[in-house]
């Protein structure tokens, strides 16, 4: 829809000229920085005030339009067949209807099956189906829209294989430690790669001259091409949470069934078969003690055995063949259980002697038993022929259902469960499911918390093994509760029962949705029913557990009579094998029972009687039958169910008749008019029932009658009636009694015991009404249609009685409103989101017809006076006020009013019904009697007045007060709906829908409508200060669809006044209820009457009214400064997406031109998105924020369609206002929702990805278009220059997210246009810019796909040229060139070197074929340049290959990085890097170390107060020096100001010194933050700035403060020399490192980590650690291994630097020499004695000094001085002197660490160290003259030692308490020892050493000389 408005666009922004820009810029906006406050679309009231709506009508009639046809005239006009009145045939069930003949039957039964029969009334729109409210965007339609999209390429889409790429890696360091073919620098190996390599394919004519204009026309075409033109169809559906605007249309009324259970019965088999055996199905529960079903009867005998019963049933209806049945559960729960009871034919014996046999006898025994058998099969027989008729309980079992359901829920299909007592019990799972019965209107629930599904459950077969014997005195229902309870339990009394013997095979399913052959309760055929000779599945009727609500839809008229108990105890005379005759009577003689009676099994489909099973010998039976009766559709008084109890003779005797009657009773069906249903405890009489008694109860005592006991209640009886047609509830009965009483015009009327004549039956009918308030529930619900049908009527058709009119509108509104409370209240599992009740809404939608209710249903008056009475108010009904009924209009005749009514109002009913019935023909039911129909319209009509029922709703509403009003409010929509379908009915049936919208509706009923709405206003209001949100929602909601409904019928005007009145009443703190209300209203713009005058200079909020409201709810919660609205940002943009999804996927605005104009209604957007950005949600992937992002893109999507006046905000900002903010801050744009399910399948998510990859490119195609746009459009502007660098900002952000392959080639057009149209942008004034164009580009360079590497190369290449030809040089472009490769290669993941060399192929290519600068330098600079990033290339191979060696990899960067020259921003990297890999310490050293090395370019700043080059930074790090120069190779600091950076200037300077202090901080390196200091203090004086100076001195107050404290307790880190040696080491053979580690790191742990590390490369049994640190002989190790050498060492200074490193910071910085010490024997042992033992001290020199960029230092100096043992004695004794000084001269006295010293110095253990030193060097004088000065050196360490040692003694005797004094005396008296053993031996001089040097005569003290002074 946007990108095809493009064009319209162009041709407008072509006629501005920039003068009028910027006049209309100054104008509209004059600079102000809150465009949200002042935005208006040309006029001057802002966005967020209200505006008056135009007078709609009058503005379409006096603005006609100009063009005569076409999709822009469609746009113009509302539809004339939008909307149409449809009268839809019901769908049936069943092949046929079972409805009674119309004649035989009374006005209730033909109302009742009117009311099953006839048509849905439906309202149809045509066109809502196009807007969101009936139509959402769901899934399925997305789809449908989404059909034949091309998959969109990503890079992300073509990375290899995560676990295959490193797969690839670990195979790649294995090996590549051994290669090394290509030495680093090996130029030639360089190029003969490069030069072999194939490019890309080159972009045709991209070096041709081509003018800007057409390079831009023809990127316009590429983009256009291949668009998708629903971009809308491209977005997720919404989420089902907050559809605000969803209207749906509800279920359509059907019969009610619960979770569906199919029962086969396969087969019955016992261990004999003599007898035909009778069995029966049932569901009970029994937590409520109720049987749930009626029983199913099934016959699973042979046909041999079925011969036995030929002469007592000659043939069988196929109905009554079933074996299988559909059994419905609306509660299903784990107390359900299916009861089997069979029967069998009565003979002579109890139940326990007749089932004896089937106990006893096995199928094994047979030929054993032969004769016994044949003798039971001939009894059989015998029985069999006389009894046949007859049956006697058997046996029964029950089946735990929900323990079935869950067991075969884990079986296979074919499994078989056996259940025979030994049936395990255990536990079942508890599944929480709650669905919905009939249009989910009821949530299924069991008792308590558990929760069943027969639904989902495997089919399984049951084998059901054992049986029950019924028990003769136990059959009742309650006797079968205490036995199913008792089942359950674990140790259950039937187990323990002898149990018969059987194989019942039944398989159990969930019911298909449309089984076939199958038949309904009232056996009727279900469709589909192929043949009706197959054998039938029967339907069963539920008995729920619960009351159900579910309206009646169906005709169904049945009788269930249930016998239970019989007590003949005290009857005289012989009364023990007792069966009862159940029969239908529609009168007094035998011949008036009806065959009425369903069959049960293997019988005929219906009967006459029904006899009960005998129990024999006892004479109070109880009884388990049920007679099933389907019961005349009317009934009268001689209607009756007449039992008859028999005495059956089991033995054939001579005179003994078959049956003897023993009793008679009988139940009346109506009593009163009102069908008799419950529990009946009834007399018996002895004799017949004389004449007439049928109209009589039983109870009554008839003269000359015999009784059993006397009159009293003997035989209990239950009937329940399932019936569509009594509704079994007195309030009900009475009010459709009265109803009919005036349809039937029959007066008097007899209604129970009362006798209502006509004078009273106005008083009686409106008390029947208010009545209906105590009626129950459940029927209220079943004949709720009906019910509804009758009170609409009495309120449009008052009845005439007496000859006056009765107003009954009032009292059925009131009634009305009552029952729709009842059901919102007590139904409320049923209301869908805007909280309407499912009955009530598809009521409206398909039943309620207010143009012809009640079909053949009229009223008239029994009054035949001619003389109408005085006391007629006719003027009441339409001569009242607008609202107010109590104010009478202008006073005329009677007799002048009716004239009046009948020629103008009545006449044009009449004209409206007839032309109804022409226009409705087949449309109308079959069961509307137009004749009626037309007679009341005509023949009545003297005596009633015909109100229309919209208008009558409206003043019934508006005059209505007190709990009627309120309860009316309460559910508000209802009324509001019925009165919307009304209005509909009347415009469609009279034509109106042509009309004028202002005369369609009488003034009386506008001012109606008016009032009412107020009313509601008001109402919202109070509610809301009164904290009732869900009523104010809901509220809100009705009066939004009602007024959105309006919008199609009414005068527009006067409804956008409506919706202006509320939008100023609104409290201002329902800011939610507005916006769903706007919403909602804002949905009848489906039709957007858009004029064709419409300009940007007219204000879309009073052209469009609803369009400007929206957008003003839009500016108002966006706005930043309101408070409270943040939780609204989501709602809001989402009512705006689904306005534009909708007209994206309309087709009436396909065309280009439409859409243009439609557009044009969301101009105002742009603003409010580019003012509230930063207000929205932000993007960075929580709490939802895919949503939201996904949002706010469909409102960037309308950025196209602004004018080039609009672009720009301010004269001195950009178009986007902060740039920063149109950047998305996405990671990817190619993103997914974080709502998706983890659980679809993978064709679901692959059409996910090709969704989302073209909702990315679709998106990011229109930004690019727009920014082509603002281009074309600030060309011609003064102030280009900042627009065009945010344009530049935006397309280098899209490069660097993951784009599609088809967006990268557009983006790529686009930035070599711009480019090309005005370069100095890039290489003048952005020049960050360019380094960032740079850096994308190179990146694309390395894509996977070839075509984003062949128009990055491109780019690429072109960008170089454009360089070069500004000046002879691209020195620029290669410096950012050069510097972008050295980022990528650190920074990319995924970054392939054999795409990046093949694009570099592509670019010395073009440099090759570029025939226009062959003659200059440029193709050898293009050269050079290639050259150069190739070898920089060739690089990151090895640092693949050591992506997990920090120290190797460190190495190879920074050989890189010193050959580019650029170490500013690589070493910027390496820094990052370096923080990633190790303790913040040393990162936090690094960094400010080599900050520091940036401010040599500073140099070049000719102020003395800032440094002078590197120098200033020496005392810093003495490696600045080193480091300092920057390469003139790559670029020149004079050159095109390339030092004019951000850093490079004193801002930047002292940005980064402040930085580096601060660093050096936080690494606790305090002294160094001193020298910073110095640097940035001469700065800060010189420019006077006091306040920085003090925050200076503070910090460096706070640094020494530190140093002070943590004296002695500072730690820095620990040095070892590693070396590595073997051939599989690759570069590092023979290579010898300082490795700097943290501190206290112990030599065992850098052992471990590099074996474990080099372990893990090369195997653990090819890496071996050498243990020592003597000299290594590569010759003697194995080649085939690699070997690590590691040794502690320790910082080594010289005497001299001593001086200068005096603290322990000094000691352990700047350190670039190293010292250990190695011990060994000249014959080759590492140790010997104390005179063979040699020490070889080596000196290590590193290249550069500690702290440094990297962790280990290559070792670039060794030195080795070898002490002799002399020597080593000398260093051990100073060793030890040394620490017994330092622990002596401790502050604070340290007296543990000072005895530990002492201890080793003098104590016993150990005292013969010193000493056996001394004895073996001083014992004797050296013969070797050499060695004297050594020996006088140990002999003088001795002296001093002991005096230490004295010293620490007199110390520690001072410091020790009374506790350790006789330790004190231990250790001097060692000390004493010690002494006396060394005196001998320092006391012996060397007489050589003490010689005169020179002769003196003349003094003898020079023979005195110490050595020292002769040295002197």
């Amino acid at each position: 829809m946007f990108s095809i408005i493009m064009p319209f666009y162009a041709v407008l922004f072509s006629r501005t000229v920039a003068a009028e820009v910027r006049k209309q810029i100054a104008g509209q906006y004059g600079g102000s920085p809150q465009l949200l406050k002042n935005l208006s679309v040309g006029g001057n009231i802002p966005l967020t005030e209200a505006v008056e709506p135009v007078d709609f009508e009058e503005y379409l009639i006096t603005h006609p339009p100009l063009i005569e046809s076409g999709p822009l005239r469609d746009l113009i006009e509302f539809p004339p067949d939008d909307i149409e009145v449809l009268y839809t045939p019901r769908e049936c069930r069943t092949l046929g209807q079972d409805v009674p003949e119309e004649g035989e039957n009374d006005s209730h039964v033909r109302d009742c099956t009117r009311s099953y029969t006839e048509d849905w009334a439906i309202v149809n729109r045509k066109y809502h189906k196009l807007g969101t409210a009936f139509n959402p965007n769901t899934l399925d339609k997305q789809k449908e829209r989404q059909r034949g999209l091309p998959k969109q390429v990503f890079e992300s889409d073509e990375l290899p294989d995560h676990s295959s790429y490193q797969d690839d890696q670990d195979d790649l360091k294995r090996r590549s430690m051994s290669i090394d073919d290509t030495p680093r620098g090996s130029w030639a190996c360089s190029i003969f790669d490069l030069k072999n390599s194939q490019p890309d394919a080159l972009l045709p004519h991209l070096l041709d001259r081509v003018p800007n204009e057409e390079i831009d026309r023809h990127n316009e075409d590429q983009r256009k091409s291949n668009r998708h033109r629903e971009l809308f169809a491209l977005h997720p559906a919404l989420d089902e949470d907050e559809p605000i605007e969803r209207h749906c249309v509800p279920d359509v009324p059907k019969e009610h069934f619960g979770q569906r259970l199919l029962v086969k019965c396969l087969s019955l088999k016992f261990e004999i078969e003599i007898e035909p055996i009778f069995a029966s199905l049932a569901l009970y529960d029994i937590k409520e003690k109720k049987r749930i079903s009626e029983n199913f009867y099934f016959d699973l005998n042979s046909e041999q055995t079925k011969a036995m019963l030929r002469p007592h049933i000659p043939s069988a209806a196929i109905s009554t063949l079933a074996r299988s049945a559909v059994f419905s559960i609306t509660y299903p729960s784990q107390d359900v259980f299916l009861v089997i009871k069979l029967e069998k034919v009565l003979q002579q014996g109890d139940i326990g002697e007749c089932a004896e046999p089937y106990m006893v006898f096995k199928e094994s025994d047979a030929a054993k038993n032969k004769e016994k058998l044949e003798k039971l099969r001939s009894q059989s027989e015998q029985f069999c022929q006389r009894l046949g008729r007859y049956r006697m309980p058997f046996a029964w079992t029950a089946i735990h259902l929900m323990n079935i359901v869950n067991s075969a829920g884990s079986l296979e299909r074919d499994t078989e469960l056996d259940m025979g007592l030994s049936e395990r019990k255990g536990s079942w799972s508890e599944r929480r499911n709650s669905s919905i019965v009939g249009r989910r209107s009821l949530e299924r629930t069991t008792s308590g918390d558990e929760s069943c599904s027969l639904t989902s459950f495997r089919p399984a077969t049951l084998t059901v093994t054992n049986f029950f014997k019924q028990e003769g005195d136990r059959l009742s229902d309650e006797d079968l509760y205490k036995f199913l309870a008792d089942m359950r339990r674990p140790s259950s009394v039937l187990r323990r029962l002898r149990p018969i013997t059987a194989q019942l095979k039944i398989d159990i399913s969930p019911a298909p949705e449309n089984p076939h052959y199958c038949l309904t309760p009232d056996l009727l055929q279900v469709m589909p029913y192929p043949d009706s000779r197959v054998r039938p599945t029967k339907e069963i009727l539920e008995f729920p557990a619960r009351d159900i609500y579910v309206p009646n839809t169906t005709y169904r008229n049945l009788l269930y009579v249930n016998p239970q108990s019989l007590n003949f105890a005290n009857r005289q005379g012989s009364a023990r094998n007792i069966t009862v005759k159940v029969q239908f009577m529609n009168g007094e003689d035998p011949s008036n029972a009806m065959p009425v009676i369903f069959g049960k099994s293997s019988c005929a489909e219906y009967s006459k009687e029904a006899y009960t099973a005998v129990v024999y010998h006892n004479r109070s039976p109880d009884f388990h039958d049920e007679v099933k009766i389907k019961l005349p559709a009317s009934l009268t008084d001689h209607h009756h169910i007449l039992f008859t109890f028999y005495h059956v003779s089991c033995q054939q005797k001579q005179n003994t008749p078959l049956e003897t009657p023993v009793g008679y009773t009988w139940i009346p069906m109506l009593q009163n008019g009102r069908l008799r249903t419950g529990h009946f405890c009834l007399p018996v009489s002895l004799e017949k029932p004389p004449q007439s008694y049928s109209v009589l109860s039983p109870d009554v005592p008839l003269p000359g009658m015999k009784w059993v006991d006397n009159h009293r209640g003997v035989f209990n009886v239950e009937v329940v009636a399932a019936s569509t047609i009594h509704t079994q509830d007195q309030f009900l009965d009475k009010f459709f009694a009265l109803v009919h009483a005036l349809d039937e015009h029959m007066f008097p009327v007899r209604i129970g015991d009362m006798r209502i004549m006509e004078n009273n039956l106005e008083a009686e009918l409106k008390s029947s009404i208010a009545a209906l308030n105590s009626s129950q529930l459940e029927p209220v619900v079943r004949f709720l249609h009906l019910l509804l049908d009758k009170l609409v009527l009495l309120m449009v058709r008052p009845p005439v009685i007496a000859g006056q009119i009765v107003n009954l509108g009032q009292a059925s509104f009131e009634v009305m409103a009552s029952i729709v409370n009842r059901l919102h209240k007590y139904l409320d599992t049923s209301q869908d989101m805007h909280g309407r009740n499912s009955l009530l809404s598809s009521y409206i939608h398909y039943v309620f017809r207010p143009g012809g209710l009640g079909g053949s249903v009229h009223y008239a008056t029994m009054a035949r006076s001619s003389v109408r009475p005085s006391s007629l108010n006719l003027n009441r009904s339409r001569s009242l006020s607008n609202s107010n009924p109590d104010i009478s209009g202008t006073p005329t005749s009677p007799d002048d009013e009716v004239r009046s009514i009948i020629g103008s109002k009545v006449g044009r009913h009449i004209s409206a019904a007839l032309l109804a019935m022409e226009r409705s023909g087949n449309r109308m039911s079959s069961h509307t009697e137009s004749t009626s129909f037309l007679q009341t319209l005509t023949g009545q009509l003297r005596h009633t007045d015909l109100y229309l029922y919209h208008e009558e709703l409206a003043l019934q509403w508006v005059v209505s007060s007190g709990s009627v009003r309120e309860g009316a409010l309460q559910q508000a929509w209802f009324f509001f709906e019925l009165m919307v379908k009304s209005i509909i009915h009347h415009l469609y049936f009279t034509d109106r829908l042509q009309s004028p919208r202002k005369n369609r509706f009488p003034e009386r009923f506008m001012d109606d409508i008016t009032a009412l709405v107020i009313f509601l206003y008001n109402c919202l209001t109070r509610l809301h200060s009164q904290t009732d949100l869900e009523l104010v929602e809901r509220l809100n909601t009705s009066l939004a669809f009602f007024l959105n409904d309006l919008l199609s019928v009414m005068d527009r005007g006067f409804v956008f006044s409506l919706i202006k009145t509320y939008w100023k009443q609104v409290p201002c703190n329902s800011a939610p209820n507005m916006l769903c209300f706007l919403h909602i209203t804002r949905l009848p713009e489906d039709h957007l009457y858009l004029p064709l005058s419409f300009s940007l200079l007219c204000h879309i909020s009073e052209q469009h009214y609803l369009a400007g409201l929206v957008l003003t709810e839009l500016a108002v919660i966006l706005d930043p400064e309101a408070d409270g609205m943040f939780g609204l940002h989501k709602k809001v943009i989402s009512v705006v997406h689904n306005l534009l999804s909708s007209h994206d996927s309309d087709p009436r605005y396909a065309d280009p031109e439409v859409k243009a104009r439609v557009a044009l209604l969301y101009l105002p957007l742009i603003g409010i998105v580019m003012e509230t950005l930063p207000q929205l949600h932000d993007f960075t992937g929580i709490s939802g924020s895919g949503r939201n992002r996904a949002h706010l893109a469909s409102l960037l999507l309308l950025c196209p369609y602004t004018r080039r006046a609009h672009i720009k905000r301010s004269p001195s900002g950009s178009a986007f206002g902060s740039q920063e903010n149109l950047r998305w801050r996405k990671d990817m744009t190619h993103w997914r929702q974080t709502s998706e399910k983890m659980d679809k399948t993978r064709a679901e998510l692959e059409h996910e990805a090709i969704i989302d990859g073209n909702l990315a490119t679709e998106a990011n195609l229109i930004i690019l278009d727009t920014l082509e746009i603002i281009v074309q459009t600030v060309s011609v502007t003064e102030s280009k220059e900042s627009i065009l660098g945010g344009v530049l900002k935006v397309l280098l952000h899209s490069m660097a997210c993951n784009q599609s392959a088809l967006y990268l080639q557009h983006c790529f057009a686009t930035q070599r246009a711009l480019v090309s149209k005005f370069p100095e942008l890039l290489f003048e004034e952005e020049t960050e810019q360019c380094a960032d164009l740079c850096l994308r580009l190179l990146r694309n360079c390395s894509s996977s796909i070839g075509t984003i590497r062949a128009h990055a190369s491109a780019s690429l290449y072109l960008l170089m040229r454009q360089n070069f030809e500004i000046g002879n040089n691209f020195a620029r472009v290669k410096m950012q060139v050069t510097m972008s490769l050295s980022s990528l290669v650190g920074t990319s993941q995924n970054f392939n070197e054999e795409f990046l060399r093949r694009s570099l192929k592509t670019i010395l290519t073009y440099a090759e074929e570029d025939l226009e600068l062959r003659e200059t330098t440029f193709p050898d600079q293009v050269q050079d340049l290639v050259f150069n990033l190739h070898m920089i290339l060739s690089d990151t191979v090895k640092m693949k290959e050591h992506q997990e060696d920090p120290e190797m990899l460190i190495d190879l960067m920074y050989r890189y990085c010193f050959y580019i020259a650029e170490w500013i921003t690589s070493h910027c990297y390496i820094i990052q890097y370096t923080i990633n890999s190790h303790e913040i310490n040393l990162a936090c050293k690094i960094n400010d170390h080599y900050k520091c090395h940036k401010f040599d370019i500073y140099s070049i700043y000719d102020r003395k107060y800032l440094p002078v080059g590197c120098v200033t930074f020496q005392n810093i790090s003495s490696n600045v020096l080193e480091e300092s120069a920057v390469s003139d190779d790559v670029v020149s600091p004079d050159e095109e100001g390339i030092c004019s950076g951000k850093y490079f200037t004193e801002a930047g300077l002292v940005g980064l010194l402040e930085q580096a202090a601060a660093s050096f901080s936080m690494a606790g390196m305090y002294e160094a933050v001193n020298e910073v200091y110095k640097v940035l203090i001469p700065i800060h004086e010189a420019n006077r700035d006091a306040k920085k100076l003090a925050t200076i001195h503070g910090k460096l107050q706070e640094a020494f403060g530190k140093i002070v404290h943590q004296h002695g307790k500072r730690m820095f880190g620990t040095y070892f020399r590693v070396g590595f040696y073997g051939s599989k080491l690759g570069d590092l053979d023979e290579q010898e490192f300082v490795y700097k580690e943290p501190a206290i790191t112990k030599l065992a742990e850098i052992s471990h980590r590099l074996e474990s590390f080099y372990g893990e490369r090369f195997g653990e049994d090819q890496v071996e650690v050498i243990k020592d640190s003597n000299p290594v002989d590569k010759c003697k190790l194995d080649p085939n291994k690699a070997f690590i050498q590691i040794t502690y060492v320790e910082p080594y200074f010289d005497t001299y630097e001593m001086k200068d490193r005096i603290t322990y910071f000094d000691k352990n910085y700047n350190l670039r020499r190293f010292v250990y010490c190695t011990p060994f024997t000249l014959d080759g042992r590492a140790h010997g004695d104390l005179h063979e033992q040699f020490k070889r001290k080596t000196i290590l020199t590193t290249s550069h000094a500690f702290p440094y960029i990297k962790t280990r230092i290559n070792i670039i100096h060794k030195e080795e001085i070898i002490s002799t043992p002399i020597e080593v004695a000398i260093e051990d004794m100073q060793k030890k002197t040394q620490e017994l000084a330092f622990a002596t001269h401790q502050d604070p006295s340290d007296a543990k660490m000072l005895q530990m010293v002492l201890q080793g110095s003098v104590g016993t253990t150990v005292n013969q160290g010193p000493l056996e030193v001394a004895q073996v060097f001083l014992s004797e004088i050296p013969s070797d003259p050499k060695l004297y000065r050594h020996h006088n050196k140990l002999r003088l360490c001795f002296k001093d030692f002991t005096k230490r040692c004295e010293d620490a003694l007199r110390k520690n005797k001072s410091l020790i308490g009374p506790d350790q004094k006789e330790y004190q005396r231990e250790l001097e008296r060692n000390y004493h020892r010690l002494k006396e053993a060394l005196q001998p031996l320092i006391n012996r001089k060397i007489p050589q050493l003490y010689k005169p040097v020179f002769s003196f005569s003349f003094r003898d003290s020079f023979s005195r000389m110490s050595l020292r002074k002769l040295d002197v």
